[in-house]
């Protein structure tokens, strides 16, 4: 369900970008101070959603807003506004545990006014992430699941050669074997860093058309959008790149242009 909700809004707002809103409070204060920290980036955090609306696919979020503003104070805030331009929110979660733990996290999230979160499947799946699919089925919310991460180390974890056989006969990359699996699971897209175009492109033989692949590592980590998308990205994800520009709207329309999906 969720990935027909970003293919609809690419088509109506000719755009392949997921704006993620990585803002960052100052909490070192005393608790006046905090108060009205949190008022600051909240404030700021609805006018970026609202500038740049329509030039943007979905809006992302991670931790380092939720802590700060509270995932059931300043959160649904946010989400509601964002919903209200007709776009959807993901959280950037990263859900890692064991599945008793998942399930709480995925319902917080959901029950807050996420549309999709985003999971690790190192964890596994019985015991691991079974419960949170099955709870965003019963919710119609996303999933989204790593595959290939955007920073330099991620070669350490996502980039292992594993194999079902004792003597590791017939080994594959662990991040084509997560891409074989998320499009076993049908899920509602795979994060792949754009820092890594050939790693886009294997994973996307994997996938076909069936699994979105959302590409952030974007401008501040060096990847670049357009290379992302002849890769075979579906969509990119840029956080600090508009999100610290003097004119977000701009910077958001130009990488838009830049990718040649507007003119």
């Amino acid at each position: 369900m969720y990935k027909r909700k970003l293919a609809a809004a690419s088509f109506v707002r000719k755009s392949k970008l997921i704006i993620g809103l990585d803002l960052v409070a100052d909490m070192t204060k005393g608790q006046a101070e905090r108060s009205a920290e949190r008022e600051r980036v909240e404030k700021e955090a609805i006018r970026i959603v609202e500038s740049t609306a329509e030039h943007a696919v979905a809006f992302k979020i991670n931790r380092h807003l939720v802590l700060p503003l509270g995932l059931f104070d300043g959160i649904p805030r946010i989400l509601d506004r964002i919903h209200d331009l007709g776009l959807t929110a993901i959280m950037d979660c990263k859900i890692n545990d064991i599945g008793n733990t998942n399930v709480h996290i995925a319902r917080y999230y959901y029950d807050a006014g996420f549309d999709a979160i985003i999971v690790n499947p190192f964890v596994g799946w019985e015991g691991g992430l079974d419960g949170v699919f099955k709870m965003a089925q019963e919710k119609q919310k996303g999933i989204i699941t790593l595959c290939y991460m955007s920073h330099p180390a991620s070669a350490e974890g996502y980039g292992l050669y594993v194999s079902d056989h004792p003597k590791g006969k017939n080994a594959e990359p662990l991040y084509l074997r997560f891409a074989m699996l998320a499009r076993k699971r049908d899920v509602d897209g795979v994060i792949v860093g754009a820092t890594y175009p050939e790693k886009i492109m294997e994973i996307k033989k994997v996938l076909g058309d069936e699994v979105p692949i959302l590409c952030p590592g974007i401008g501040a980590q060096g990847g670049s959008a357009k290379e992302a998308l002849d890769a075979g990205a579906t969509y990119v994800i840029v956080a600090r790149s508009i999100v610290n520009a003097d004119n977000p709207a701009s910077a958001a329309k130009a990488l838009n242009v830049a990718m040649g999906v507007r003119t």
